[in-house]
């Protein structure tokens, strides 16, 4: 599968690519929202995960222009964050992620729990 990740922390994304990698997946990413909507629409991948607190464009912004675009109306967004209340969940879906993912990821985990969102 193609992943794209965008998170502004590198070692989240350093972390999340070599587990992805590992599964023999095509991994992309990106720190700064902005930045990456254009890289994403080049790209095409089958699933975004994003941080959803980040400084330009934050996951709720980027989930709306994905969801915005016909081109890749068939990506799955994953978004990842360390808030935990159940509204940011919500929100999340509501702005068209597929599942949500509270950090800090758990390396021994994470490719499954991605893996079966995206199935």
């Amino acid at each position: 599968m193609k992943f794209f990740i965008v998170d502004d922390d590198h070692e989240i994304v350093n972390l999340m690519t070599l587990v992805l990698e590992a599964e023999g997946n095509e991994v992309r990413s990106c720190v700064a929202g902005e930045e990456a909507l254009s890289q994403i629409a080049d790209m095409r991948p089958d699933c975004v995960i994003t941080d959803l607190m980040m400084a330009s464009l934050d996951g709720l912004e980027v989930c709306d222009e994905i969801r915005s675009n016909p081109d890749l109306k068939n990506t799955k967004i994953i978004m990842i964050s360390a808030r935990d209340a159940e509204h940011w969940q919500q929100k999340s879906l509501d702005h068209g992620a597929i599942g949500y993912i509270r950090k800090p990821i758990d390396v021994l985990t994470f490719g499954d729990v991605v893996t079966e969102m995206v199935a």
